[in-house]
C-alpha cells in the first residue's frame, strides 16, 4: 500500500532537519525570454509527457506502476492544455505515441529529449559538471531530427515533459522513520523530478528548460497534476 509523501517518514526526516525533502526547487535556463511570434500566435506543439511513475519498496528499489504511470499522463494532459490556453498560443496536440513501436520516430524523439535533458541537468545546472566546450552559454539542441515535428503539425516550437515520480510504500516509510529515530540516518523516500523544454523546430535548439525536483507533489490525482504542471511551467517564456 502506497502512502503520500507528506506523511509517516517526513516527521523523521525533519528531526534530521532533511526539510530540503518537502521543499520545491525549480530552475530555468533561457536562450530568450519571450519567442518569436511571426504575424500571429506562437504556434506549439505538445508532446505526449514522458512520465513514468514507480512504487519504493522496503528495500528502497523503485518499482514501475503501469496503472498510476496511466493515469497520470492523462491527468497531466489535461493539465498541460488548460495551462497553455491562458498563453498567447496556437497549440497542436501530438498524436499518441506507440510505446510498442521502439523504432517509431517521435518515441525516439522522446528518448532523446529525455537523454538530453539529463545531460543539462548534469552540466548545466550543476557548478562543478559544466562543460568547458560550452563556455559558461547554454548551447544545447535535439538536431535536425525535429523537423519531422515541424512538418507534421506545422509547429514552430515542440514543448516537452520529462517527469519522474516514486512514492514510498507504506514498509518504506516505516525503515525511513526507524532508521533516522533510531540510528540517525536518512533513507531515501519518494520524490518528484524532471524537466519542461521548449525546442525550437526549425533549429533544433532547446530555447528554454525548466528543472522540477522536490520531495512532495502526488501526479495521481487532478490536483496533484496541476500543481505539477504549475511549478514546470512556472517560468514559461512569455
Amino acid at each position: 500500500m502506497a502512502v503520500k509523501r507528506t506523511s509517516v517518514y517526513r516527521g523523521a526526516l525533519l528531526l534530521l532537519l532533511a526539510l530540503f525533502l518537502a521543499g520545491c526547487e525549480t530552475a530555468a535556463f533561457y536562450r530568450s525570454e519571450t519567442l518569436e511570434s511571426g504575424a500571429g500566435a506562437r504556434k506549439v506543439m505538445l508532446m505526449p509527457p514522458d512520465v513514468e511513475l514507480s512504487l519504493i519498496n522496503f528495500g528502497g528499489a523503485p518499482e514501475p506502476k503501469a496503472d498510476w504511470t496511466a493515469a497520470a499522463q492523462e491527468l497531466l494532459e489535461i493539465s498541460l492544455r488548460a495551462k497553455l490556453a491562458t498563453q498567447n498560443l496556437e497549440l497542436k496536440f501530438a498524436s499518441p505515441i506507440d510505446s510498442l513501436d521502439p523504432f517509431g520516430p517521435e518515441l525516439q524523439l522522446l528518448k532523446l529529449h529525455g537523454a538530453v535533458g539529463e545531460a543539462i541537468m548534469a552540466h548545466q545546472f550543476e557548478d562543478d559538471g559544466a562543460l568547458p566546450a560550452k563556455e559558461g552559454e547554454f548551447d544545447w539542441s535535439l538536431g535536425p531530427a525535429v523537423h519531422l515535428l515541424r512538418d507534421k503539425y506545422g509547429a514552430d516550437y515542440g514543448l516537452f515533459i520529462h517527469l519522474r515520480d516514486s512514492y514510498a510504500s507504506a514498509g518504506r516509510a516505516a525503515a525511513i522513520a526507524v532508521s533516522a529515530l533510531v540510528f540517525g540516518v536518512a533513507l531515501e523516500g519518494g520524490k518528484q523530478v524532471g524537466f519542461a523544454s521548449l525546442i525550437d523546430l526549425h533549429s533544433g535548439d532547446i530555447v528554454w528548460i525548466n528543472r522540477l525536483a522536490r520531495g512532495s507533489g502526488d501526479m495521481r490525482d487532478a490536483e496533484g497534476a496541476a500543481d505539477t504542471i504549475e511549478q514546470l511551467l512556472s517560468n514559461f517564456p512569455k
